[in-house]
C-alpha cells in the first residue's frame, strides 16, 4: 500500500499486476455466467470442494458447467452426476490457479492443461463454447477419463489413496482440506482433526486446549477473509518438502509446513501462523468480502459472538492497549469482581456447614474461608479467558500463577474439609460396633491427605508445565529412598492395614497382646493407644501389634465367673445340699446368669474348711455390668448361708480377671 493508505498495488504469481484504490463500500461480488471459460472452471472447482466437504447438492450445480458429447451423454441424472464425481477426482489430482485460465478465447475451443505437482504428468481439459457464446466443460468420455485417471496415478507411485488418506496430513493440500473439514464438524470429531493440523509446540502444554481452539477460530476466519477459489490450488505433491506460503503480510503470514524431518512428518500450520494469527485477523478484519471462501462452515464461538457486538454497539472499545483491545480488559475486570462475589457468597455458607459437620466446638479457622472463596472464584473466572480471547502472552504469564494460587487454595480447603469429616465419621463410629470403623477411618484420613498431597505436586507441576512423567518418577525415586529409610514406620502403616482388614477389635475393647493390658482407645495410621489398668496410656506400633496374638476380651459372648467359698463351721451334708439347691435357683431365677452353664457345689476337703465352688457365665457386655451383677450375687450368697447356718471362713476367691485384671475377693 502507498503511505496514505488509500491505494494499493500487487502481482500473481502468473505475472499480472493488479493496482486499486480504497473503497469505502464493498463492491458485490459479480454474477456468475458462462460467458468467460475462466468463470466456468472457477465455478465447477468451487461447486466441487463444496459438495465433497459435505454438501452433496452442490454436485447438481456443478452439473450445469458440463457439456456432454452427444455420442457419450448418459442417459439417466444419477449417471451424469458420477461422471461429473470422477471428473473432479481427477482434477484434483492436478495442481492450478484459476487465475492462469484465459479469460477469454480466440476461438470456440480452449484446452487447459493442468499439471500435476511434482511430476510431469498434466491433465488437459477441453472447454468448449456453444452457439450463445456460453463456455462449458467438455466431459471427456469414460475411457478417456480412466486412461488420464491411470497416468496421473503411476506418475505417483501407481497407488490409489483411500478417502481418508487426507488425514494423515502428507502434503500442504491435504493439511488444508482436514482443517477445513475439522471446523465444519468442530462441534463433533472434527475438533481434533482440526488442532492436529495446528504446530502449537509454542504455546505452553497447559494452555493448548484453549489457546489451540481460539487459534482454530481465528485462523478459520482470516481463511475465510483472503479467500479460497479451489483446494487444487495447494501443491499436494509432499516430497517436496518447501514449506508452502498461503498468504503473506506484514503482520504475519500462513504457511504449511513439514514438522519434522522424517519422510512421514506431518504437514501443519506452522508456529509462526499460530503466534501471528490474531494479528491478522485483526488487520484483515476489515477486508472486503472475497470473490470465493474456503468450503465448510465457520463454527460459533463465544468470543467472536461478543467482539461482533461490540464492534456493531461500541466500536471504540476495539482501540488496542498492547496486546489487548479495551473491551477485553473491561470483561475481564467484570469477570474478576463477579468471581470474587460469588467466592465470598459460597465461603460462608460452606464455612457454616463444615462446622456443622464437625461438630460443636471444633474450631473453624479464618484461612479455610479465604481457601474455599479463592478456590471457587477462580474456579468460576477459569471459564471465561477463552470467551474474552485473552491473548496466548498474558495467559502464559498469568495461568502458572493463578494456577499456582488454586492449587495451595483448594489443597487447603481439601485438608481441613477432611479433618471435620474424620471428626463426624468418629462420632458414627461411637454409635456402631463395627469391629473396624475407628481404624478404617484412620486409615483413610490418612491416605486422603496423601493423595491430597500428590494431587497437589501433580497440579503445579500441570500449571508450571512441568512433564508429568518428571514428576511421577521423581516420586517414585524418593518413594523409594523414603521406604528405605522408613522401614518401620511403613511397617506401621502396613500394620494398619492388616487391623483393618482382620477386624481384631474395636475402639473400647479390653485387649492382651504380650505384654500389652489395657483397653483399646484409638488406632492411628501409626500406632494404637492402649490405656493400662495403671491407667497410662501404652503407644503400641501397628506393626508390633499386628504381629502378636491379641487376646480381645470385649468380644466375649458371656464373661466367666468362677469363684469358691470356705465353709468354717455349720457344714453337715444336708446344710450343704441345700445351699448348692438354693444358690443353684438363686443363679436359675436371674437373667442375668447363664444358668445351664452354671456348676454349684463341694469341691475339696482342707484343714481351713469345706471348699465349695460356684462356676457360671454372666449376661454381661460391660465391665461395670459385670460388677453389679456380681455385688449383688455375693450379697446373696451371704445371705444364703447365713440362713442355712453356714458360717463362710476368710478366703481368697479364685476368679477371672476382670477388665481391670482385679481378681474377686469376698472377706465374710
Amino acid at each position: 500500500m502507498d503511505p496514505s493508505g488509500n491505494s494499493f498495488s500487487g502481482r500473481f504469481d502468473a505475472g499480472e499486476w493488479w493496482t486499486g484504490g480504497r473503497s469505502a463500500i464493498p463492491e458485490a461480488s459479480p454474477a456468475f455466467n458462462h460467458k468467460s471459460p475462466r468463470e466456468v472452471l472457477r465455478r465447477f472447482i468451487i461447486d466441487c470442494n463444496i459438495a465433497r466437504s459435505g454438501r452433496p447438492d452442490e454436485w447438481g450445480n456443478a452439473l450445469l458447467n458440463i457439456d456432454f458429447d452427444d455420442a457419450s451423454t448418459p442417459t439417466s441424472l444419477g449417471e451424469k452426476l458420477q461422471r461429473v464425481r470422477d471428473l473432479f477426482d481427477v482434477i484434483d489430482m492436478t495442481t492450478f490457479r484459476v487465475w492462469s485460465v484465459p479469460d477469454q478465447a480466440p476461438g470456440q475451443r480452449l484446452n487447459v492443461r493442468l499439471e500435476q505437482s511434482g511430476t510431469d504428468a498434466a491433465l488437459t481439459l477441453a472447454m468448449v463454447q456453444d452457439s450463445m457464446g456460453e463456455w462449458r466443460i467438455r466431459m471427456p468420455d469414460a475411457a478417456a477419463l480412466a486412461a488420464d485417471r491411470d497416468a496421473l496415478l503411476a506418475a505417483r507411485g501407481g497407488q490409489t489413496p483411500d478417502a481418508g488418506a487426507f488425514r494423515k496430513l502428507q502434503n500442504p493440500r491435504d493439511t488444508m482440506r482436514s482443517f477445513l473439514e475439522g471446523m465444519a464438524d468442530w462441534n463433533g470429531a472434527g475438533r481434533a482433526l482440526a488442532l492436529s493440523t495446528l504446530d502449537l509446540s509454542g504455546i505452553p502444554e497447559v494452555l493448548r486446549t484453549q489457546q489451540g481452539a481460539l487459534v482454530a477460530q481465528y485462523l478459520r476466519r482470516v481463511l475465510n477473509q483472503i479467500g479460497l477459489v479451489g483446494l487444487q490450488a495447494i501443491p499436494d505433491d509432499g516430497k517436496d518438502r518447501t514449506p508452502y506460503v498461503h498468504f503473506s503480510h506484514p503482520m504475519g503470514r500462513i504457511v504449511i509446513a513439514p514438522n519434522g524431518t522424517e519422510t512421514n512428518a506431518p504437514w501443519q500450520f506452522t508456529a509462526e501462523t499460530v503466534a501471528n494469527v490474531a494479528n491478522l485477523y485483526t488487520v484483515l478484519d476489515e477486508l472486503p468480502p472475497p470473490l470465493a471462501t474456503p468450503p465448510g462452515a465457520i463454527p460459533a464461538a463465544p468470543f467472536f459472538t461478543l467482539r461482533g457486538a461490540v464492534r456493531t454497539h461500541a466500536p471504540g472499545l476495539l482501540g488496542r492497549l498492547g496486546p489487548v483491545e479495551y473491551w477485553q480488559l473491561i470483561g475481564a475486570l467484570c469477570v474478576l469482581a463477579a468471581a470474587a462475589m460469588i467466592g465470598v457468597l459460597i465461603a460462608w455458607p460452606t464455612r457454616l456447614a463444615i462446622a456443622r459437620l464437625a461438630g460443636d466446638g471444633a474450631r473453624q479457622p479464618r484461612w479455610f474461608s479465604w481457601a474455599v472463596a479463592i478456590t471457587f472464584a477462580l474456579v468460576f473466572a477459569n471459564k471465561f479467558p477463552t470467551v474474552l480471547g485473552v491473548p496466548e502472552q498474558i495467559r502464559r504469564v498469568t495461568y502458572p500463577i493463578i494456577g499456582s494460587i488454586l492449587i495451595i487454595a483448594a489443597a487447603g480447603a481439601v485438608w481441613h474439609l477432611l479433618g471435620a469429616a474424620s471428626l463426624a465419621l468418629q462420632r458414627l463410629s461411637d454409635r456402631t460396633v463395627s469391629a473396624a470403623d475407628d481404624i478404617l477411618f484412620s486409615l483413610l484420613l490418612a491416605a486422603a491427605r496423601l493423595g491430597v498431597v500428590i494431587a497437589a505436586f501433580l497440579g503445579f507441576a500441570y500449571f508450571l508445565s512441568i512433564p508429568t512423567s518428571g514428576v511421577l518418577a521423581g516420586l517414585g525415586i524418593g518413594g523409594l529412598a523414603f521406604a528405605f529409610a522408613s522401614r518401620e514406620t511403613l511397617s506401621n502403616v502396613f500394620g494398619a492395614g492388616i487391623l483393618v482388614a482382620d477386624r481384631p477389635f474395636r475402639r473400647g475393647d479390653w485387649i492382651t497382646a504380650g505384654d500389652i493390658d489395657g483397653a483399646v482407645e484409638h488406632v492411628g495410621i501409626r500406632s494404637t493407644r492402649v490405656r493400662s489398668a495403671q491407667d497410662s496410656i501404652v503407644v503400641v506400633p501397628n506393626g508390633k501389634l499386628a504381629d502378636s496374638t491379641i487376646n480381645n476380651l470385649g468380644t466375649r459372648r458371656h464373661r466367666l465367673f468362677k469363684t469358691q467359698f470356705v465353709v468354717t463351721s455349720g457344714g453337715t451334708p444336708e446344710r450343704l445340699d441345700r445351699f448348692a439347691s438354693a444358690l443353684r435357683e438363686r443363679v436359675a431365677s436371674d437373667d442375668s446368669f447363664v444358668a445351664r452353664r452354671t456348676d454349684v457345689g463341694v469341691c475339696g476337703v482342707s484343714e481351713a474348711g469345706i471348699q465349695f465352688e460356684l462356676t457360671t457365665y454372666l449376661n454381661a457386655s460391660t465391665s461395670s455390668a459385670e460388677r453389679a451383677i456380681k455385688h449383688v450375687l455375693l450379697i446373696d450368697v451371704l445371705r444364703l448361708a447365713e440362713g442355712i447356718g453356714l458360717r463362710l471362713g476368710k478366703g481368697m476367691l479364685d476368679s477371672e480377671p476382670d477388665d481391670l485384671g482385679n481378681k474377686q475377693e469376698v472377706d465374710p
